[in-house]
């Protein structure tokens, strides 16, 4: 697995939001003391920022394991990194993880001025159950007039669709994220409310759990999504991408060969992760610049 260098330039802050159900959760800002434009890309990102959610199938994960990558991120990009601890089902099932992704999105907007942050310049991203969280809380930000709107959304791999649940044979054997996960996280997630129970049909705010459910992908923001080969999401990012392209959504998306579900954590030497990589800084900085 991929270990990260330590980044002691990025200074960590702790902001407090106050979430939908009016628990306290914490916001994490990551950023580079050293310098405020994007050296690695020669782009200036000055006010811009990325609201970040991190990876674990709905169950697992915390801002703290996640951020030495998110420190890699913010000095690559010189842009500073917003992560809300979410909070995980099944203790907290849907829409809790959502809501809470939103609430620290709205609080990045609404304190923009006080945080150096040009609410006009923001990005929702996420890798796995994050990207789906990113993808699902951008629809949010959309259908409740967000205002000012979204820049720009960067979903890695995203879990988007808890319909799921059949096992391909062809990719089962390199799964690092197998069907059997995805029907433990899902049915965390949505309980009896998942795909193929009897109440599936009548989940309010299902989209935003699951947005391969969204039925109008019309005005999301400009969107990059990757993917590998033998990802079991693969299927279902690329009909979303599709379907973002036949809304009319500026989309950019990649398919890479032979690699699983978090690629880059398995072959970080490689060139294709390399590559990968390197599309996923250009693209934000182009979004930023």
């Amino acid at each position: 697995m991929k270990r990260f260098p330590d980044v002691p330039s990025v200074r960590t802050t702790e902001h407090k939001v106050t979430a939908t159900d009016g628990s306290e959760i914490i916001l994490q800002e990551f950023r580079d003391g050293d310098r405020a434009t994007g050296k690695a890309t020669g782009a200036s990102c000055d006010g811009s920022a990325t609201d970040a959610l991190n990876s674990g199938g709905m169950i697992l994960g915390s801002v703290e394991q996640w951020a030495p990558s998110l420190k890699i991120g913010v000095q690559q990009s010189g842009v500073p990194y917003f992560a809300i601890e979410y909070r995980l089902a099944p203790e907290h099932p849907h829409p809790t993880p959502v809501n809470d992704c939103y609430a620290g999105l709205k609080y990045l907007s609404s304190h923009a001025a006080e945080l150096g942050v040009d609410p006009a310049r923001i990005v929702v991203a996420g890798d796995s159950a994050g990207g789906g969280l990113a993808a699902g809380t951008v629809l949010k930000a959309r259908d409740e007039g967000l205002s000012p709107e979204v820049a720009a959304q960067q979903l890695i791999y995203p879990m988007l669709d808890d319909r799921n649940m059949t096992p391909i044979p062809e990719i089962e054997p390199f799964a690092s994220w197998a069907c059997n996960d995805n029907i433990t996280g899902w049915t965390a997630l949505l309980g009896k409310k998942a795909a193929g129970s009897k109440e599936e049909s009548a989940v309010a705010g299902h989209l935003y759990a699951a947005p391969a459910r969204a039925k109008d992908l019309r005005g999301l923001p400009s969107t990059y999504i990757d993917v590998g080969q033998l990802d079991i999401f693969a299927s279902e990012n690329i009909a979303y991408a599709s379907r973002l392209v036949e809304a009319g959504v500026p989309t950019e998306f990649h398919l890479y060969p032979g690699v699983p579900h978090a690629f880059e954590a398995f072959g970080s030497g490689t060139k294709i992760v390399q590559a990968a990589l390197a599309r996923r800084t250009r693209w934000l900085a182009d979004q930023l610049s």
